[in-house]
């Protein structure tokens, strides 16, 4: 909310401050700012808002109550952003702008991006392949890569949770703190059919690759025959019944098998596939009702699952509504197709860069599983942001200029709003990678911070200014397909003429 509502203030003052330095008095410079720019402002927090609002249809719940919560605020940031600044403009007037002059320039100079779209207009080829190419290769920096950030994190030292951990360890032993748990459920006690447990144990111990797998057979270094269980069930060993409660339910009904990797490490949760499929394989062989397998690992890739599911369901529709808004508000079906796209390759890149820097070189475990998912959701509705802006003002300028002059001009104009506001947000994004610290779990965070971040930086600093423009000079006004500005087609430059030598004085008859 904070990066979006600076993002509409500075749309909205830059254009003011503008205006000023071409004349006009500051109510009059409001005036023609809120004129100009309203629309940008109110289009770009539609997009952001129609973003938001898709996580409805996610199925998992952290998704859904963000989307709906950070809609409102961004509502309430529009309504702000064309009521309450532009008063607060109109009042203050030129004094906002101290201690600069905002006063009238007769002979603007060409600041560095309007001199970057005089490169990008004489060479827009060269500039869009080399775009691609560039952030394509990026993109290829998640090959490779899987997600992390649900258990693979040590409790911070001092905490309770370390205070647990320790306490584990101590009395079951610290390959128990990432143990795997099977559960079977049987319509009738195991203690009627107890040669079932033997067959189970010998199911998951040979099937399941693990260093040991305890259960009401197998515990405290005891083993014991069905025959032998069921005396102590009927109370023949104190000590061992109460060591059995752990893995039987005081019914009988349930069974609890634990299966403990080599070296106490935790399962992969690459395999958590292959161990539901050989419970329930232990668990038709005895004819139990249910069975499944518990634990950190099994929740972390159902959590994994869910995210990766959602995202893959959210992109498109996300996408139609983006390109549907840009439609309107750009009267045009072909500058969407393109832009839509460039800020798909913006976030894949912004993805593969974060893989590079946090997986690959910073040797963690894997890209945070929420990161794919807020990144894609942020970057694609704020990127549309600038999308809007940079091509309304293109589009304002190409009713009485050439597409390339068009360009040149727009970008000059907009180029320090884009890039001042990339800044601002990227700044508070990057803000959770100091909050995250040296905290169990920091690095996770950090990447969400950072990852966030160099995906609005670079779609400000090379998408916007450069690579977008450089697409737009080579459509020309087929960007505006099909609009009343296509078939105006391109305004016809005047060549200058030199006006013809005066004809000479007619001769009267006296004269001659």
């Amino acid at each position: 909310m904070l990066g979006a509502g600076t993002d509409y203030g500075l749309f909205l003052v830059f254009r003011v401050r503008e205006e000023l330095r071409r004349g006009l008095e500051p109510k009059d410079a409001v005036r023609r700012a809120v004129a100009t720019v309203g629309e940008s402002i109110t289009f770009s927090a539609l997009i952001v808002m129609a973003a938001l609002m898709s996580l409805i249809i996610a199925q998992f719940n952290f998704y859904q109550a963000l989307g709906p919560a950070l809609a409102i605020g961004i509502a309430l940031m529009l309504i702000a952003g064309l009521t309450l600044l532009p008063a607060l403009l109109a009042i203050f007037g030129r004094a906002v702008f101290w201690p600069s002059k905002a006063r009238l320039d007769e002979n603007p100079r060409a600041n560095i991006y309007g001199r970057i779209a005089g490169v990008v207009v004489r060479r827009p080829v060269p500039v869009a392949v080399a775009g691609a190419i560039i952030f394509g290769a990026i993109a290829f920096g998640q090959v490779g890569t899987t997600t992390a950030g649900f258990a693979d994190q040590s409790a911070p030292t001092g905490t309770d949770s370390a205070a647990g951990d320790a306490l584990v360890s101590a009395h079951y032993g610290s390959a128990n703190l990432n143990a795997t748990e099977f559960l079977f459920k049987f319509a009738t006690p195991i203690w009627s059919h107890a040669d079932d447990l033997q067959t189970i144990q010998t199911t998951l111990q040979s099937g399941g690759g693990f260093a040991t797998v305890e259960g009401p057979l197998s515990f405290s270094g005891q083993a014991l025959t069905p025959s032998q269980l069921i005396a102590v069930h009927a109370g023949g060993n104190t000590l061992a019944a109460a060591a059995l409660a752990r893995f039987v339910s005081p019914d009988g009904r349930t069974v609890q098998y634990i299966g403990v990797e080599q070296g106490g490490a935790a399962t992969p949760i690459s395999q958590v596939p292959a161990l539901r499929t050989l419970a329930d394989r232990a668990g038709v062989g005895v004819h139990a009702e249910a069975q499944g397998v518990f634990g950190i690992q099994p929740f972390a890739y159902d959590v994994n699952k869910l995210s990766s599911s959602d995202l893959w369901h959210i992109i498109p529709v996300v996408a139609v509504l983006i390109a549907i808004l840009l439609a309107i508000v750009m009267r045009s079906l072909v500058a969407p197709l393109y832009l839509v796209t460039s800020v798909l390759l913006s976030y894949l890149a912004a993805l593969g860069l974060t893989a590079l820097i946090f997986v690959h070189f910073g040797d963690q475990s894997g890209i945070n599983f929420v990161l794919p998912f807020l990144m894609f959701v942020f970057l694609m509705a704020l990127g549309s942001d600038y999308n809007v802006l940079v091509m309304t003002r293109i589009r304002e300028e190409s009713h009485h200029l050439r597409t390339r002059d068009a360009v040149r001009k727009a970008i000059g104009a907009t180029g320090t709003t884009v890039t001042t506001a990339g800044l601002i947000l990227g700044g508070t994004f990057a803000v959770l990678a100091f909050a995250g610290g040296g905290a169990s779990g920091g690095s996770q965070i950090q990447q969400i911070g950072y990852g966030v971040a160099f995906g609005v930086v670079m779609d400000t600093f090379v998408v916007r200014t450069i690579l977008v423009p450089a697409i737009v000079v080579l459509l020309g006004r087929r960007n505006w397909w099909p609009s009343g500005l296509w078939r105006q087609g391109e305004p016809v430059e005047v060549a200058a003429v030199t006006p013809p030598a005066p004809a000479p004085p007619l001769q009267t008859t006296a004269s001659r």
